[in-house]
């Protein structure tokens, strides 16, 4: 894996945990489910370089997206859902981005 997708993967770590706490400090219970689940994903890309840890991420990503465009539909109205889609889908992209011309040599 290449230098610059190393280092894009410690800082999605360090963000996704940070939003863990977030969620975790104001007892949002399903979504640090989710997060739990996708930073192990995270983290089997980093560390074991697997191919099925992005494939959690992005399944992660998409159960994020409904929960937190349900939870916050009834204040935010259609802008929750823009804002679920910008918060769920920014790490996997970004992600796919950095490890896609490295995508062979995953496990």
């Amino acid at each position: 894996m290449s230098k610059a997708s190393k280092i894009w993967l410690w800082i999605a770590l360090v963000m996704c945990v940070c939003t863990t706490g977030l969620n975790l400090s104001e007892g949002r219970w399903l979504s640090v489910g989710i997060a739990v689940i996708s930073i192990i994903g995270l983290c089997m890309l980093l560390f074991g370089q697997r191919k099925a840890g992005f494939v959690i991420m992005c399944v992660c990503a998409v159960g994020s997206f409904v929960v937190g465009a349900s939870q916050n539909f009834a204040q935010l109205g259609a802008m929750s859902i823009l804002m679920s889609l910008i918060g769920s889908a920014l790490v996997p992209v970004i992600t796919g981005l950095f490890i896609k011309s490295q995508w062979s040599q995953l496990q």
